[in-house]
């Protein structure tokens, strides 16, 4: 499972789907939800998380796209067999793995430290809240003073 943390840019509700935007680093993304979590606001950290088989491989592609969320990086590593491969990817929004096929591998003629575009589509992104551990003394001080107010 690909996780990266980004921050909450913007939060579109619509008649049929809410879209959130989120930018890590440089780089914007775009995630469709039927509704938003109810946790959810602008300025939020946010752990968006993803499946490696929903990381799909560009090389050399200049053209338009239906897909928002299009990110560039270099191929740092593989690992494969002889049906399916492991890229591991290092970008501006960190490491993310790709599993596509032997057969797309090759076609793409990919090695190590090449540039390559990586494509996920926003209806395989989902959110979690970044939660910040809280430390329990000064959390039950807080209470203790606010109890003697």
């Amino acid at each position: 499972m690909n996780q990266i943390t980004a921050k909450v840019n913007a939060i579109e509700e619509t008649d049929i789907v809410t879209y959130i935007r989120l930018r890590c680093g440089e780089t914007d993304f775009s995630l469709i939800e039927s509704k938003p979590p109810k946790w959810l606001s602008v300025g939020d950290d946010v752990y968006c998380t993803f499946q490696e088989p929903s990381v799909c491989i560009s090389k050399d592609c200049p053209g338009k796209v239906s897909i928002e969320n299009i990110i560039p990086g270099t191929l740092k590593s593989v690992r494969q067999n002889n049906s399916l491969c492991e890229l591991t990817f290092e970008s501006d929004v960190g490491k993310v793995v790709s599993l596509i096929t032997q057969r797309a591998f090759e076609r793409l003629e990919l090695v190590e430290g090449c540039d390559a575009t990586m494509l996920i589509r926003s209806v395989d992104l989902s959110l979690e809240p970044v939660l910040t551990p809280i430390d329990l003394n000064a959390f039950q001080a807080t209470l203790s003073r606010m109890k003697d107010a």
